[in-house]
């Protein structure tokens, strides 16, 4: 295995795909704002953390990924994607690599809310593609959760609407 990983919004469907996609390379933890049933956080693989909106949310989510160990952090929600692509840097300070778009392409880039099973994903870390087939043209610095869009190059950044 590669490490842990944690996604947010965890008690989704997508984020439970996400999850699936790389649970063979990885120890896949799940997190989120939303109530998590106790017989879920009791399993050791379910987190529980602040809304997006809470004061200071980024270094609870930077306290939480080095309480339990966490290599990677794959954010799901909109606004925790936003949030979180602006403090990259500040994780990376602690060893642990945020998988989103650069904050300065968010806007530039296409995005799919609660994309549906028929969309083959794309997991990419700095250009690389850790699940799905290697784009031929990325920049080295495009991480996060994508979908294809109708053109077989252009890709579209996943979140789950919050």
């Amino acid at each position: 295995m590669s490490g842990r990983i944690l996604i947010t919004q965890g008690t989704r469907p997508f984020a439970q795909r996400v999850g699936k996609l790389l649970q063979v390379q990885y120890e896949v933890l799940f997190g989120a704002a939303d109530e998590i049933p106790q017989v879920l956080l009791r399993t050791g693989n379910y987190m529980q953390f602040p809304q997006v909106n809470a004061a200071a949310f980024e270094h609870v989510m930077l306290r939480t990924c080095l309480d339990g160990g966490v290599d990677v952090l794959i954010p799901l929600g909109e606004q925790e994607i936003r949030a979180l692509a602006r403090t990259q840097q500040l994780f990376a300070e602690y060893g642990i690599a945020v998988w989103v778009p650069d904050a300065g392409h968010l806007d530039e880039l296409g995005m799919m809310r609660n994309p549906g099973r028929h969309y083959p994903l794309l997991v990419l870390d700095r250009g690389t593609a850790v699940v799905g087939e290697q784009p031929p043209t990325l920049t080295h610095t495009m991480s996060g959760v994508f979908a294809r869009l109708d053109s077989a190059h252009e890709l579209a950044w996943c979140c789950i609407a919050d």
